[in-house]
């Protein structure tokens, strides 16, 4: 069994070297589906990621109706007191501006408005970001006599939420177009072969050849071309994605995407080859129920 079993895989490997050179702008077409799925799920996957993080409330601003800093440290501490609550600090006017002018992107006409535009209020740190903290939060500090408003933009929380799940939503479905992509490669790669050898089988047949001593050689050719391919596609994705993101991306401030951790390049691959087995079964068989004399067993 296991000398059989060599002897097919040996034809595999064999059948993977004349499919890559008879075949070989189908393996470049492969690879270059494999490579623009990197390219995608970087892209889907950090602006998802992306959205998902600004959809996350890590403080809750307090807006008091005075800007007199005594009344307001009492607030302060009337506030640090509720549950839930980790931290408080209060900015008074001028640490409003200096604030704004620190976190606003070209606040350097900020600089010349008076303190006076800029409202005192105070920052609360809660201990979670779970919604009914939140929401619990803002109950509690509304009610503190000398609060003008509390909020920590949970209309824009949903709306972000709502475009990251769309985001996913839409991954998951190209990911599926981009699987059929690469089983038709595949399928019609493994057909193309099988034709070429056509007369081969049939001779196969009439000596008593079953079924596996013919497929399972392309099965194993179809997982060494698709394994194969899959590492092109990462050298090449490595070699434009790495350089362009550190380059130009990063030095133009745009720093949401990011490589892949080991566990996705790990499933993507298996997941690669076996829709290249799979492929190159569904092919083998379909081609197969065309030549008559096979053996079953």
């Amino acid at each position: 069994m296991s000398s059989k079993l060599t002897y097919l895989f040996m034809r595999g490997v064999i059948r993977f070297f004349v499919i890559l050179r008879s075949n070989f702008l189908s393996f470049l077409t492969l690879t270059t589906v494999i490579f623009m799925y990197h390219v995608f799920w970087v892209a889907g996957s950090g602006t998802a990621g992306f959205l998902n993080h600004l959809s996350q409330a890590n403080t809750i601003r307090v807006y008091l109706a005075n800007n007199n800093d005594i009344i307001a440290e009492q607030i302060l501490s009337s506030i640090k007191v509720l549950d839930n609550v980790t931290s408080a600090k209060y900015y008074s006017q001028k640490d409003a501006k200096a604030f704004a002018v620190a976190n606003a992107p070209k606040a350097a006409t900020l600089e010349s408005f008076a303190e006076e535009f800029f409202p005192s209020f105070i920052e609360i740190y809660p201990s979670d970001t779970l919604e009914e903290t939140l929401d619990k939060i803002v109950t509690e500090a509304g009610h503190i006599k000398g609060v003008d408003e509390v909020s920590y933009g949970k209309e824009y929380m949903i709306k972000f939420k709502a475009i990251g799940r769309g985001a996913w939503l839409f991954i998951t479905a190209m990911s599926v177009l981009f699987a059929l992509s690469a089983v038709f490669v595949v399928y019609n790669t493994i057909k193309l072969s099988l034709y070429k050898y056509k007369e081969e089988i049939k001779l196969y047949s009439l000596v008593g050849a079953t079924r596996p001593f013919i497929s399972v050689p392309y099965l194993f050719g179809s997982f060494f071309l698709s394994l194969f391919a899959y590492l092109c596609s990462l050298i090449i994705f490595a070699a434009v994605f790495i350089p362009f993101n550190s380059r130009i991306l990063i030095q133009a401030g745009i720093n949401i995407y990011d490589v892949p951790d080991i566990k996705y390049f790990i499933l993507s691959c298996i997941i690669v080859c076996i829709i290249g087995v799979i492929s190159a079964r569904a092919s083998v068989i379909s081609f197969l129920k065309q030549v008559s004399s096979i053996n079953e067993d």
